[in-house]
This record gives C-alpha cells, structure tokens and sequence, in this order.
C-alpha cells in the first residue's frame, strides 16, 4: 500500500495529464456520431479474422473486446481511442521521469501532447491511427531502454511491440526501420551485434505469420491497397504542403518539438539518444519520398516532444525560468484556435457559426474539402452526422414491408460507411445483413445473390436497370452531412443486368483477392 501511495505521489503530474486526457475525450465524445471509419471497424470486429482488404486485424479484435466489456454506444466506442491515447500521454510522461525530468519537464513536454491536434484529433476516432501512435512509442521506449541500460537483451521488448504493431498499421515498419537505421549508425551499433537480434526478427516474424499467411491466401491486399493509394491519393503529394502540414498538425507544440531537435543535436552530452533525431528525420525522409501522405508522420514527433520538455526546464534556468512560462503560454493560446479544429467541443450548428467568423478572418481554408471548395463544417467532422439518419431511414422502410416481401429482400450499399451505418443500425439480428462491394465487406458478400427484393443505398445511374420496378423511398437530409442527398431505393424483381454487373463486381473485387484453389 505504501509503495502504491508513494508512486501516485511520485507520478502525480504525469496521472493528473493522463486523466486530463481521458475527460476531454470523454466529455465531447457525444457532440458529434461515429466517423464512417468507426461503422468499418465494428464490422470487422463481427467477423474477426487475420487480416482485412486495407487494414490488419488488431483494431478488430481489439474492438470485439472492448465492446463486449462495455457495449457499443456511441460514448463505450468513444472510449477506446480515448484510453489508446491516455496510454500513450502515460507512456509520454514515464519516459521524461526516466530522464530525470523535473516538474517544469513534465508540465512542458506533456502539454505540447495534450493539446496537439494532431494527437486530440486521432484520440477521437475509432481507427488504427491511434494505435500506430501508441506502438510507434512503444518502439521508442523499447529502443531508449536498450541504450540507456547498454543491454542487447532489451531488444527482445520488440517481438511483442513491433508485432502487435504490425497488426495494427502496417506503417510501423516506417518507424521501426528509421530507428534500425539510427541505430546502425551511431556509437550504439554494437548492441545489435548479438544473438537477441536474430532472436527479435524470428520472434516478430512468428507472431505476425497468421497474417502473412492471411495475406498469401488473399493474393497480398496489402500490395494492392498500397497500389490504389499510390494512384489515387500518395502522388499527389506536394512537398511544400507536406512541410507546411507538419508544422500545422501539431501547431501549439511547434517551439517543444524543435526544442527537443536542437537539444538532441545541439551537444556532444546528448549524443546518446541522438539517434531519435536521426530517426525522426529519416523517417520524414521515407514519407516524402514515397509521397506518403502527411499525417503519416505525427508519431514521429512523440519523442521530440518528451526530448523538448527536458530541454526547455534546462534552458529555464534562473533568471531565464520566465521563458517556460512564455512556452506555455504559447502553447495554451494557440491551442485556443486551433481546438475547436481538432476536437469536437463544438456541436454542429455551434461549429458552422465558428467557421463563418473563420471565414471572415480569412481563414476558411480549415473547412475546404478535398473537393476544393470551402464548406460549413470540416470535412472529418461532416462524415461523423447523417449516419443514424441513414440507418433510422432504411430500417423504418425495412419494417413497413409486408412479411413476405421481408423475407426476399436484400440490403445493399455502394460504399463501407454506409453499409457500416446499416449494419450498425440494424436493430434486430434476423434483419438482413447488409452487402457491399467495397473493402472488408467484399469478403462477407454472396457471389450470387438470392432475392426478389432490395433497398439499395448509393448514388449509382443503373439502379433503374437493376429491376424491374424501382422506386426512390428516401434520402439523408442532414444539412452537415458529407454524403448530404445520399439516395435510398427500393427495386423489386431484378433483371439479368444486375446478376450479371454483381458477377463482374465479384469477380474485380473479391475474385482477384481469393486464389483460385479458394474459389
């Protein structure tokens, strides 16, 4: 008891920074629905297996779990980024202490990850983000242990972490390569000559091997998905919005990470975790040159932010302790603009009111679109309302047919977050599943659909060559939503046209996932 007593008393700052964290997440958790992400995920977590089309299978699981243990509300849900980034503030805090951060330390260096936007922003959604951050800072931890203590041994931390890593995003191999790369070229190469480094890369590659072999079952998703976004979205990178991104995603912390930077680089004293700037640039290094898309990065800057805390309570020293306190004060005035962007504290009609005074300031391009224009509400916070409407209107539709025509209908959307939303929605569990060409749901839909009926969710001009009778019974009104007019139709009687699109639909997407021995 007194020892609980005297690590609650020496962790105090860091406990009272982590619990911040977990309220403000809690206490706007309801403001908005979920992000259509989050409807994917909870799919998933239905039809747990080793792998999906675009992600690995540990949010799933994880997921699976926690709803389990708390239900799947919107405010349970909310929960499990929240307590993903709690940890990793935790983890955060653990490290400055190991470094013999003081108070000032602590206060500085926690502060710069409590209000970065970047970090408030992922610790809001229900995506494998958060976790990447959570593992990328695990690696670092494991890494910093194993120079602090000069034990090759260490290394073994990393079977565990790197594969529940890899489980998570298979970006981990961004970080973990940078710091293998850190490592090889500072004085610290020499733990790595050992048998734990073998031991480490045929541990990590046991524990991921489920997934592998998912993979090679599936023809590699992995390459395919990386394929699509390099066509789609990661060419288009531009390097100077790249650049000017990176000080924007985590804007109150720009003076604490740089700080970090130069202290870790400034002197020779230093040099024995220099390599966490070596592999924080290598790592920005890959991402521009594989046109990555920015928020790629945000992790790599956790640890600057912990090497900037110490720095800046050993440059405020008297009679410069006044220079903290202008740090801090920075930061909580820049957090003050940049808030109300990066987590949900205002609701809807609320943050339309906030962009139109941005707008007057000139600075409407916060709610510009990947369309180009500029709109009432971001555009992540446009994709978290409308959903429950979509779901409320389809099932209404569902439970006024007549119990015959019920039993041969199908449920159909063109994209996963409205499929996600339906599925969600669903309110009893011998209502139809919902079907879907796109994502994970390629691998939970019949290559021959059996039914007279279906409610059809999309935007596509062949739904009237689809059946034989086809009516329009609804569309999402809501004034914010980012799929706003988003079309519900209701065919009866479906022609050859649509058996023999859903063939080639299957055939493009799950077929070409599935070897032919599997078909």
């Amino acid at each position: 008891m007194e020892k609980a007593k005297s690590w609650i008393i020496e962790y105090r700052i860091v406990l009272l920074f982590a619990l911040a964290k977990l309220m403000v997440h809690l206490l706007t958790a309801t403001n908005y629905g979920f992000q259509r992400d989050a409807y994917l995920y909870m799919a998933q977590a239905k039809h747990l297996d080793w792998g999906f089309f675009s992600t690995p299978p540990l949010v799933a699981f994880v997921t699976r779990i926690h709803t389990i243990l708390w239900g799947d509300s919107l405010l349970a849900v909310r929960l499990l980024p929240a307590l993903i980034g709690t940890a990793s503030i935790f983890m955060a805090g653990w490290l400055i202490k190991q470094l013999k951060g003081g108070v000032m330390a602590q206060v500085i260096g926690l502060t710069a990850i409590l209000l970065s936007p970047a970090f408030l922003r992922t610790s809001t959604l229900l995506q494998p983000v958060v976790f990447n951050h959570f593992f990328w800072l695990l690696t670092a931890v494991v890494i910093f242990q194993l120079v602090r203590k000069q034990e090759p041994k260490q290394l073994l931390w990393l079977i565990p972490v790197l594969a529940l890593g890899w489980m998570a995003k298979y970006s981990i191999i961004f970080y973990a390569s940078a710091l293998l790369a850190a490592l090889i070229i500072s004085p610290h190469r020499k733990l790595l000559w050992s048998k734990y480094l073998p031991l480490t890369l045929a541990g990590g590659l046991l524990l991921i091997l489920p997934n592998l072999l998912w993979q090679h079952q599936h023809n590699w998703p992995l390459f395919s998905h990386m394929s699509e976004l390099q066509d789609t979205q990661l060419g288009n990178m531009v390097l100077k919005d790249f650049l000017l991104a990176q000080l924007f995603m985590h804007l109150p912390a720009i003076p604490v990470w740089i700080g970090g930077l130069i202290w870790l680089i400034s002197k020779r004293k230093h040099r024995q975790f220099r390599l966490f700037a070596w592999a924080f640039g290598l790592t920005l290094l890959m991402i521009i040159l594989l046109k990555g898309k920015f928020y790629y990065t945000i992790a790599a800057y956790t640890m600057l932010m912990v090497f900037g805390g110490i720095a800046w309570e050993q440059w405020a020293k008297r009679p410069w302790r006044w220079v903290a306190w202008v740090i801090l004060a920075l930061m909580i005035s820049n957090s003050i603009f940049s808030l109300p962007l990066s987590l949900p504290v205002y609701r809807p009609e609320r943050m339309v009111e906030y962009g139109q005074k941005m707008g007057e300031r000139g600075l409407d391009v916060m709610f510009m679109w990947e369309d180009g224009k500029v709109h009432e509400l971001p555009q992540d916070f446009a994709d978290m309302v409308g959903w429950d409407e979509l779901g409320q209107k389809v099932w209404i539709f569902y439970e006024s047919l007549e119990d015959t025509v019920k039993a041969s209908t199908m449920v159909y959307g063109e994209f996963y977050g409205c499929a996600g939303a339906m599925d969600y929605y669903r309110p009893l569990e011998m209502y139809p599943e919902v079907s879907c060409f796109n994502d994970a749901y390629m691998e939970w839909i019949p290559r021959s659909p059996e039914m007279e009926h279906m409610i059809y969710v999309g935007y596509s001009d062949r739904v009237p060559q689809y059946f034989q009778e086809v009516q329009l019974v609804g569309r999402v009104e809501h004034p914010h939503f980012r799929e706003k007019g988003l079309p519900i139709w209701f065919g009866s009687h479906p022609t050859r046209k649509l058996y023999d699109d859903w063939e080639q639909s299957w055939q493009e997407s799950k077929g070409r996932f599935t070897r032919k021995s599997n078909q």
